[in-house]
């Protein structure tokens, strides 16, 4: 059974231009490695780097591992830091629009001589 990184590397041997994408400094190796894991190796972003020399194969948008590599994301979703956060925005707004709320005080016109 191969690992993720053999995995990887097989990609990699597949698409020869993401090396070149990584030697001139455009992007890193662990950014393609995200892509490629979040991705899949199936995914139309993968196109510009194969060898134009091979035959194009068909690209699968809704392949196993495209729907496999989705679920795995959202099984790491914590549904708990989610409501925090949107806590967090719903309490920010409402000291927001409280601030907007709030009047500043007139000039009440029956007192306007102090000096009386």
């Amino acid at each position: 059974m191969a690992s993720r990184l053999d995995e990887f590397r097989e990609f990699v041997a597949r698409f020869p231009k993401v090396h070149d994408e990584v030697a001139s400094g455009r992007r890193t190796w662990q950014q393609i490695y995200e892509d490629w894991v979040i991705l899949g190796e199936n995914h139309h972003q993968w196109v510009q780097y194969q060898d134009e020399n091979k035959a194009k194969e068909p690209v699968d948008y809704l392949s196993a591992d495209s729907l496999k590599n989705a679920l795995n994301y959202l099984k790491r979703i914590n549904p708990d830091s989610i409501s925090r956060t949107l806590n967090t925005i719903s309490k920010v707004l409402q000291i927001t629009q409280g601030f907007n709320n709030r009047r500043p005080n007139t000039f009440n016109s029956n007192n306007n001589s102090w000096w009386d």
